[in-house]
């Protein structure tokens, strides 16, 4: 049986010029068929971190990248906002030729999601949110630990510090049972600090809420009850604002989509399937 930490067989790296920046894309389960699922990755991670996750969807195409400045993709000139990660993202896939697409955000990545499916409506078929936020002041933040922490990218150009302090950061099992987050994180690429920081303030200005309500692109949002760092509250939110939206809360923190990856795999599958 592979190793759910290796990358799924049936799969390849590639780097692509978009603009000003070269991204790294993978791309798994290239003799599929079928709607293919983008995958949005948290802040300052890189495809590596989601080879468990990609594990749980067998039979489906999945496209995987570097956002600009993190694992091997190149930093921007210019500083970017979350509207102009999702324009990078719409040409990749115009690039790839992807004309209908499902997408999954997880954490700093579901703005990018939610941003391209407000701006791409059309291509869109179906979005999945999970442990995100809709941005901006009228979101509520995690915790001083979290706050504090994920302003610096600390965590991971020293590994032994972050491995103290990032079940803190996530919270629930991360913080029962530390091992976990140590093999959740162990494959990470260290980003840059330029672009690193550019992803943090992108986050930092931007906000969903004035349009959430007129995205009708059916959406299915995960929340983790133990979530220190973007806390149930933001879910709560989103599932509020979008008019097309199922809400799934776990027993679980900011790690989720590691932990409970069984689970939540199935979900989306069924969600995405049905």
């Amino acid at each position: 049986m592979q190793d759910t930490h290796e990358a799924p067989k049936n799969g390849q790296y590639q780097l692509l010029p978009i603009g000003d920046v070269t991204l790294r894309v993978y791309r798994a389960g290239l003799d599929c068929t079928g709607v293919p699922l983008v995958i949005c990755n948290g802040l300052g991670q890189s495809v590596e971190i989601l080879y468990p996750l990609m594990h749980e969807f067998p039979g489906r195409p999945i496209i995987a990248y570097d956002a600009a400045g993190v694992g091997e993709s190149t930093v921007p000139d210019d500083v970017t906002t979350i509207p102009q990660h999702a324009v990078m993202l719409r040409r990749l896939l115009d690039k790839l030729d992807v004309a209908e697409f499902d997408i999954l955000g997880i954490s700093w990545g579901g703005a990018v999601a939610q941003q391209i499916s407000h701006d791409l409506p059309d291509r869109v078929r179906k979005l999945v949110l999970a442990i995100t936020s809709a941005g901006g002041l009228g979101s509520w933040w995690g915790s001083p630990i979290a706050l504090s922490e994920i302003m610096f990218p600390m965590r991971y150009l020293n590994k032994a510090y972050g491995n103290v302090v990032g079940p803190f950061m996530y919270g629930g099992e991360a913080i029962m049972h530390p091992k976990l987050f140590r093999e959740y994180s162990k494959h990470a690429i260290r980003p840059t600090y330029q672009g690193y920081s550019a992803q943090v303030q992108a986050m930092c200005s931007w906000t969903s809420i004035p349009w959430l309500g007129s995205l009708t692109t059916p959406t299915q949002i995960i929340g983790g009850a133990l979530d220190t760092l973007i806390p149930i509250a933001n879910q709560m939110l989103l599932a509020t604002l979008l008019p097309r939206a199922d809400f799934k809360v776990y027993n679980a923190g900011h790690l989720l989509m590691y932990s409970r990856r069984a689970q939540v795999g199935g979900m989306i599958t069924e969600f995405l399937d049905g």
